[in-house]
């Protein structure tokens, strides 16, 4: 008999194949076909709504073990991702998918799906997945489909729990006219055909903040891997709030201080909803031994939504980071919640894996 948690995420993929509705001014939902057994796996959230004003981030659990009873492969086996499909309907401020490190508030053995409503529970708060390496991500409408390039694969080992965590947003800068719904499928291969395990970043520059006297900061920062060999650079995209005006990622020597020349940059984006992703094979930069990932985020303040007003931010800013009174300035500081917060997170996807891999 399947474990509690794996009978969910199967009623869940179960729930992927209706997407019927009553209202026909409501987008479809895109379901995904499950992959075919001893191919791949699905996760699936299944249809839910967010309230009007509201933001909605929930994160869902998986055992890898039984994601391959389900998915008709070895248990005892590692399975090794090759290819990722995502699709979900409008609304979605992001999708990704972490590997359970160091447990503090967020806990699998609390149930296999986690809800959180404006950024009030613990799947809402990035301390409790600060060391989660990411499997995968997407920000963009419409179907997503990579595969990666011949013989790199992503291990995902038999006892390690999933997490997929989505974020819809129904208030001021996005809405979701109808149901939320994702679907990812993780396809596999061979483990015979592995040559280079793939690695994975996801890094955050939580120092930022957007301030009315201050309007339009820049702010950087790096990631080196101590690889002896260097790695190849195959897929990355940024992320930051509707502050957020351009990210830019540059290949980085690894020991320079000021920001690398522009024929270095590999990444630019300038649009905050639907922020680009270069992968494989347009992207593959090489990075030498010891260099790394630069990366920067240029924003600029607008006046906060009439529901907030500066009253709120100043609020949030004193509550998360004890700001004195004298220095509140309807600052927009680091946060998940997209009318009051904002981000400068970096992912990237390359190969071959390194443990040793430092941000600051």
């Amino acid at each position: 008999m399947l474990p509690l948690l794996a009978l969910t995420a199967l009623g869940l993929a179960g729930a992927a194949c209706d997407p019927s509705t009553d209202d026909s001014t409501v987008p479809p939902v895109q379901p995904l076909a499950a992959p075919p057994k001893g191919e791949g796996v699905q996760l699936t959230t299944g249809n839910f709504s967010v309230d009007a004003g509201s933001e909605q981030q929930d994160c869902y659990f998986f055992r890898v073990r039984d994601l391959a009873v389900q998915g008709g492969f070895d248990p005892e086996k590692p399975l090794i991702l090759h290819r990722t499909q995502i699709s979900y309907t409008s609304g979605s401020h992001h999708m990704n998918i972490f590997r359970v490190r160091t447990i503090l508030d967020l806990d699998p053995a609390n149930g296999a799906v986690q809800k959180s409503k404006d950024g009030q529970a613990p799947c809402s708060k990035s301390v409790n997945w600060a060391d989660w390496p990411l499997i995968a991500n997407n920000q963009n409408e419409g179907a997503f489909d990579w595969t990666y390039p011949e013989g790199v694969g992503n291990e995902l080992m038999p006892d390690e729990w999933i997490m997929m965590q989505s974020h819809y947003v129904n208030a001021t800068t996005q809405k979701t006219p109808g149901d939320a719904h994702v679907d990812v499928n993780l396809w596999m291969m061979k483990p015979e055909e592995l040559k280079y395990p793939m690695g994975t970043l996801f890094a955050t520059k939580q120092s930022i903040r957007v301030c009315q006297s201050n309007p339009h900061p820049k702010y950087s920062g790096s990631c080196q891997f101590n690889s002896p060999d260097g790695v190849h650079l195959i897929g990355a995209n940024g992320h930051f709030h509707s502050r957020g005006k351009e990210f830019g990622m540059y290949g980085w020597d690894g020991t320079s201080v000021t920001q690398p020349p522009e024929d270095d940059r590999f990444y630019t984006s300038k649009t905050w909803d639907e922020p680009p992703m270069a992968r494989w094979p347009e992207l593959d930069e090489p990075i030498d031994p010891k260099g790394g990932v630069w990366y920067t985020c240029q924003f600029e303040w607008s006046p906060p939504p009439e529901n907030i007003g500066c009253e709120g931010l100043n609020k949030l800013d004193k509550e998360l980071f004890g700001t004195p009174d004298e220095q509140l300035d309807c600052c927009y500081t680091f946060g998940n919640t997209v009318d009051r917060a904002e981000h400068c997170n970096v992912f990237a996807y390359y190969y071959p894996k390194t443990d040793d891999v430092f941000c600051n």
